[in-house]
């Protein structure tokens, strides 16, 4: 049963281009039978083609309209931008495929639980199957960490054993209803999943390449975790290993920063092959980088030009990540887990912990890496000022990359409220309107709804309470 369950799986991957390591097995088989196997079916499953809700940086205040553009240029991420109720409804009642992180991500949880589960038969030695079976819990605490922040409310730990998370599933069982664990549940499975990923990666005593996690990333990974889950202690600890092993490297606008020389690298993934998204907003002109987040680099930040592509027309300057731009900003993946955000981390931990100093030298580390002339730059002196500078920091650092943004926001206590404006404008670039739509500080809409698929196929599952969003009248927009 374990074995005609997994050729099914295989032969998904098969006809959706996944052909990595069964270019050197029997077609007939799609059983995967050495080390190398298993560890080409990781990375071609999870690194090359990273299942992610890909559209999370529309929904941000990193993001707005171009006003100029046709409406027919944005409306296939309206939805999104707009934070609608259901997402996948377009105005027209037509469906839309904008919510397949769910199935994508739990797609490849299930190739992690059958690599987990079947790897000790392959042949090879036991180092690398601890160094594939580290690497496959790397994966499944990323995938739910990526589920539970997606889909269920933020960490609250005075909520958490109530608060409903995602179907936590860890072995190879096919069963037709999934219920929803509680966030507590999940967040204690992605805690022991990397517990156990980087004991098994370091006992390997295996250094693969940049598209492979490390020890060092197991640790970041978890000093995130722990962030969201507001340990501040445990936050200092888990930087602290990343940051006295590798080192921040000094950005510049003229190469790739994502390289595979660079210290400052720890693990790099997901081509970077052109997705609907924020990945093509470029080419579509339809959205850009909003004027709230450029307005906070200062001229002398290197990331403004090393992060962003900016094209003068009449109607104004616009800004485009260029974070996804092949051999521009990154020779390797999209996605990139960097000794940057270990500063970040640690910074913030440091404020919450009351060691206020320790936090203005890590930000004072990782900026004297951005800046052309950071000896300039004043980091303030109180707590509140100092959590503003280094959260700023943090937007500017990670902006347009995976969901960090619209998890920070999500996350955070004080989180302002953002405001979208939608420009109608028609085939013959009239202007006909214009609606604006508000995300408040404490909104329902920060929860993704499961998606409509999903609810069909499995009626019991609850879903999220979201509101219906309709364009605000004028007296009803708040001004910053």
């Amino acid at each position: 049963m374990k074995n005609t369950i997994l050729i099914y799986i295989l032969s998904l991957f098969v006809l959706s281009g996944c052909n990595g390591f069964l270019d050197e097995v029997d077609q007939d088989k799609l059983i995967p039978e050495t080390t190398d196997h298993y560890a080409s079916l990781l990375l071609e499953e999870f690194a090359n083609i990273y299942a992610s809700f890909m559209t999370a940086e529309i929904m941000t205040d990193n993001v707005s309209e171009d006003p100029a553009a046709l409406t027919s240029q944005k409306d296939d991420l309206k939805t999104v931008y707009t934070w609608q109720r259901e997402i996948e409804i377009d105005e027209n009642g037509s469906r839309v495929r904008i919510n397949d992180a769910w199935k994508n991500i739990y797609k490849d949880v299930a190739v992690i639980n059958y690599v987990l589960d079947l790897i000790d038969e392959a042949s090879g030695t036991i180092g690398e199957k601890s160094f594939i079976k580290g690497e496959a819990y790397f994966c499944r605490a990323l995938s739910y960490f990526n589920l539970v922040n997606l889909y269920a409310k933020s960490y609250d730990a005075s909520t958490a054993n109530n608060d409903l998370g995602v179907p936590v599933r860890t072995g190879i069982g096919m069963e037709s209803v999934y219920y929803r664990n509680t966030v507590e549940e999940t967040y204690i499975q992605i805690e022991a999943d990397l517990v156990k990923a980087r004991e098994l990666i370091k006992n390997s005593e295996i250094i693969k390449s940049k598209w492979h996690p490390s020890v060092e990333t197991c640790d970041l990974l978890m000093s995130r975790v722990k962030l969201y889950k507001n340990n501040w202690k445990e936050v200092i600890e888990y930087s602290t290993a990343v940051i006295e092993k590798k080192n921040l490297s000094s950005m510049t606008v003229n190469t790739a920063f994502v390289d595979s020389n660079n210290e400052e690298i720890l693990y790099s993934f997901h081509n970077l092959n052109t997705v609907l998204g924020i990945e093509n907003m470029k080419d579509k002109k339809g959205y850009t980088a909003s004027n709230d987040l450029i307005s906070l680099y200062h001229k002398d930040d290197y990331r403004l030009k090393g992060f962003f592509d900016v094209i003068e027309l009449p109607t104004g300057k616009y800004y485009y990540s260029k974070k996804h731009e092949r051999n521009i900003y990154s020779n390797m993946g999209f996605v990139n887990f960097r000794v940057a955000e270990a500063y970040l981390n640690r910074a913030e931990a440091y404020i919450m912990d009351e060691q206020l100093e320790l936090a203005a030298s890590d930000i004072k580390k990782l900026i004297s890496s951005r800046y052309s002339k950071s000896e300039e730059i004043v980091i303030p002196a109180t707590k509140e000022e100092l959590l503003v500078f280094v959260l700023n920091e943090r937007r500017k650092e990670l902006c347009f990359e995976d969901h960090h943004r619209w998890f920070d926001l999500k996350r955070m206590k004080n989180r302002p409220e953002i405001k979208h404006s939608f420009s109608l404008i028609d085939h013959a670039g009239v202007k006909t309107g214009t609606e604006t739509y508000i995300l408040y500080r404490d909104d329902l809409n920060y929860i993704l709804p499961i998606p409509m698929e999903e609810r069909e196929n499995n009626p019991l599952i609850r879903n999220n309470v979201r509101y219906e969003k309709l364009p605000v009248t004028d007296d009803e927009i708040i001004l910053p």
